[in-house]
């Protein structure tokens, strides 16, 4: 099978699936897009659950799947590592993995926020303000220190 990752140059929602990709040895390309090809992508025709967003997946050139976590646990399931698949078969294993990957997509959204700043100091303090104790950054790096 050949495999597209579509998305931007950042390592956010589809790291995960790039580290599974690189870490099972799964060739892919890796198709990063910046403003201008994403505004000549959007609209296209997709798969409804892309949401209209990034990332996509594409399988052997053709339907293109969405929703990052979901592509992230496809890539784990079919990524082997020293034998095993990165994503787990047990239920209770795989209940915890997602509770981890919805725990990070939580933590994300509280960063996400900070992309429609446009004061570059403006956007540092509400980053920083972010990981003081309490606030929603700190407190999930805390909760995954202690798994």
């Amino acid at each position: 099978m050949s495999y597209e990752l579509t998305y931007f140059a950042l390592p956010a929602l589809a790291e995960s699936s790039r580290l599974a990709f690189t870490l099972g040895g799964i060739a892919f390309k890796d198709n990063v897009v910046d403003g201008e090809a994403w505004g000549k992508l959007k609209g296209g025709p997709e798969h409804p659950l892309t949401s209209g967003g990034l990332p996509w997946l594409c399988v052997d050139g053709g339907k293109k799947y969405g929703q990052s976590a979901a592509v992230a646990r496809y890539v784990g399931k079919i990524a082997k590592y020293e034998g095993k698949a990165l994503y787990p078969e047990d239920p209770l294993a795989a209940l915890e993995v997602d509770g981890a990957m919805d725990a990070v997509k939580d933590m994300f959204d509280s960063v996400g926020k900070t992309f429609a700043i446009q004061d570059a100091a403006e956007k540092i303090a509400a980053r920083k303000k972010l990981l003081e104790e309490g606030q929603p950054v700190h407190t999930w790096l805390t909760r995954f220190s202690k798994m």
